[in-house]
């Protein structure tokens, strides 16, 4: 197995579970769905094996998503948009971050990132 094989197992593991976690669903419904058994569900959600293209496209005609979307490596892209949208966030709000030493300006993104995250898990939790 190669390193790219390998890893191209571990993104589509990471986005089945990103996937299974917005559907609010569990691996047990996930494989009486597609048919597999859970231990298979979990094979592929920890990047150990991949699934045959046709149980692929069934996995993503159920989480209504294209077949890259299952495959390619998402968490990277929003990573390289996520570093400029506390700098953007701040702007909007009228806040020059561009004065503080870098050290610093990470850490006020840090701590704005971690307040909306807790305000967006308080939601999910109330409207659960």
């Amino acid at each position: 197995m190669t390193m790219a094989d390998s890893e191209g197992k571990m993104i589509m593991g990471r986005n089945i579970k990103r996937l299974l976690k917005q559907k609010r669903m569990t691996a047990v419904k996930l494989s009486e769905v597609l048919g597999v058994s859970t231990a298979t569900i979990s094979d592929w959600s920890n990047g150990k094996t991949y699934p045959r293209i046709d149980k692929l496209e069934q996995m993503a005609n159920f989480f209504q998503v294209t077949k890259s979307d299952l495959v390619e490596d998402r968490e990277k892209e929003l990573d390289d948009n996520a570093n400029e949208e506390p700098t953007l966030m701040a702007a909007h709000w009228g806040i020059d971050l561009s004065g503080l030493p870098s050290e610093e300006r990470q850490r006020v993104i840090d701590r704005a990132k971690s307040y909306i995250e807790g305000l967006v898990t308080d939601y999910e939790d109330r409207h659960a």
